[in-house]
Formats: structure tokens, C-alpha cells, sequence
């Protein structure tokens, strides 16, 4: 009889440990999120697979667990560096390259963090792309911000029209109006 309470608490003890915790989104700006991304992004360098040192773009997702060691899911965008990867430089003191010549990547990492033991386990995935000479960079008016436009044009009459049906609709004038 007890080895069988044993043996029920030892399994309820280990299946109670496997099971996955819960993510929840972090802000971009967390400090813990750009030490889990420069973490990946050194370990990444320093493997050196594509023989060029890569500089954090931006970041577009992270999310983490709770507790004192998080555990961060991180997904990033790289752009390829002018720094050589024999130069041992941080990825920080580097610039982009041009962007007609530059390669660019995309990675997911799993960052586990512990402060303890000042330890960090990274394992992640980067899709490099060499091709971006198909990306334009166009420039765009701001959404809501302040442009001239012709008081005059067809655009402008069709929405005057609009609302001064709509104002006629519910307003409680006497008279109707027209543009």
C-alpha cells in the first residue's frame, strides 16, 4: 500500500512538471526582451554560419513565462553588418550595410534566462534572404497628418455632398441645404 502512495505521488509529481508554462506578450521595450535578443543575436554571430555578422533590425514579437528565470520567445528581424565577423565586434558598435547589397534574416529564438547562475540557453532558427534588391523603399504621407489638397477636385465635391446630406438628414433646419 505505500509503495503504491509513492508511486502515485512520484507520477502526479512528474507529470505536474511537464506541463508547459504560459506565455504571455512582453512589450518590445522590456529590458529582459532586448537582453534575450541580443543574447540570440551573439550566439548567432559567433556560430558564424553565413560567414557575415548580422545587426538587430527590429523586433516583432516577444513573448515570456513567469517566474524568476524567464524563459522569452522572441521573433526578430537581422540586417547584414560592415563589420567582419574576425573583428569580434559587438553587434552594436556596427552599421547596416547598403540595403541593395545587404542580406537580411528572420529568426525565432527561445531564450531561457537564469540570474542566478548569470547562465543563458538560446535555441533558434534564422532564415537569411539575399535578394532584396525586389524591396522598394517608397515614401508615403502620413496617416492624418496635415497635406494640401485641391478644394476643387471631384474627391473633395463628392464628400461635401455627403455630408451636407447627412446634415440635412438630422439636423432640425427649416430649410435644406446644398453645395
Amino acid at each position: 500500500m505505500k509503495a503504491f502512495i509513492v508511486l502515485a505521488l512520484c507520477c502526479s509529481f512528474f507529470s505536474s512538471r511537464g506541463t508547459p508554462l504560459a506565455f504571455e506578450f512582453s512589450d518590445c521595450d522590456d529590458p529582459d526582451v532586448f537582453k534575450a535578443v541580443d543574447a540570440a543575436l551573439k550566439k548567432y554571430n559567433e556560430d558564424g554560419a553565413t560567414g557575415t555578422q548580422f545587426a538587430l533590425y527590429v523586433v516583432m514579437e516577444a513573448k515570456r513565462t513567469a517566474g524568476p528565470d524567464p524563459q522569452l520567445y522572441v521573433k526578430y528581424r537581422i540586417l547584414e553588418s560592415t563589420c567582419a565577423p574576425e573583428e569580434n565586434k559587438h553587434w552594436q558598435q556596427c552599421h547596416y550595410k547598403v540595403s541593395a547589397e545587404a542580406k537580411t534574416g528572420e529568426c525565432t529564438a527561445r531564450v531561457h534566462m537564469n540570474d542566478a547562475d548569470k547562465t543563458t540557453n538560446v535555441s533558434q532558427e534564422c532564415k537569411i534572404f539575399s535578394d532584396v534588391s525586389k524591396i522598394r523603399l517608397t515614401e508615403a504621407p502620413c496617416l492624418g497628418c496635415f497635406h494640401h489638397i485641391s478644394s476643387d477636385g471631384s474627391e473633395v465635391s463628392e464628400i461635401m455632398k455627403k455630408a451636407v446630406q447627412s446634415f440635412n438628414k438630422h439636423s432640425d433646419e427649416s430649410a435644406l441645404f446644398k453645395l
